[in-house]
């Protein structure tokens, strides 16, 4: 058995990642929560669909930008006040799967594959926006990330080893989604046959309401992060 200390550190072996419309809520953690089949979510599983297969090798990039606090100070105090500049959140995926989804989120377009079965590069790349799952297994254990909305872009060039799998590597940039809704939600180390606990409870899980372009137009709920 393990010991409390082990239960909350982790090994990523296994990982899965989800895309949906931006706005699209965490599904419910509960008991027997399966990372791998959104089918047994209940109706949120319908909701996101999985982009493949990513890099064993590169793995998943988290990244932080943003200046470094700075202390202010006066005359009669030289340490008044710590500045709290704004951060910037970022994931860095390597895609393998070479699908429509996957060229979409790399080139940076919404259209798919034209009638002639070929896909379209862009003159004028756009990042896309997607709402974000992340979820790292460590054998029966997981951590969950969740982004309401995302704008996701090819970040470097595409390299054919023979010797490696091909990927396309894209960079995942944290934008808000409206006012009233935090930039999202991480889960701490919770065991996947148990659930994460809190979830099956009344009001368990994301406890804020979401709203797309007028968030006025929506009365705010108390925020829950977890």
């Amino acid at each position: 058995m393990s010991t409390p200390a082990e239960q909350s550190v982790l090994v990523p072996g296994t990982g899965y990642i989800y895309v949906a419309e931006p706005g699209t809520p965490m599904p419910k953690l509960i008991k027997g929560f399966d990372p791998k089949d959104p089918k047994t979510w209940g109706t949120d599983g319908a909701k996101w669909t999985s982009v493949g297969n990513t890099s064993l090798d590169n793995g998943i990039e988290y990244s932080v930008d943003g200046d470094e606090p700075e202390t202010l100070g006066s005359w009669q105090n030289k340490a008044l006040k710590v500045t709290n500049p704004g951060k910037v959140y970022a994931v860095t995926i390597n895609l393998e799967d070479f699908t429509e989804e996957s060229y979409k989120l790399y080139y940076g377009t919404a259209k798919g594959v034209g009638a002639d079965g070929m896909f379209v590069i862009p003159n004028s790349p756009a990042a896309q926006p997607r709402a974000l799952l992340i979820v790292a297994v460590d054998g029966e254990h997981a951590v969950v990330w969740h982004y309401l909305k995302a704008e996701i872009i090819g970040s470097d060039g595409t390299t054919l080893d023979p010797a490696a799998l091909a990927e396309m590597p894209v960079k995942a940039t944290v934008v808000s989604h409206n006012t009233s809704a935090p930039l999202g939600t991480v889960s701490p180390v919770f065991d996947l046959n148990d659930g994460l606990p809190g979830q099956e409870e009344p009001g368990g899980g994301d406890s804020y309401e979401l709203a797309d372009e007028a968030p006025s137009l929506v009365k705010p709920k108390a925020i829950g992060l977890r």
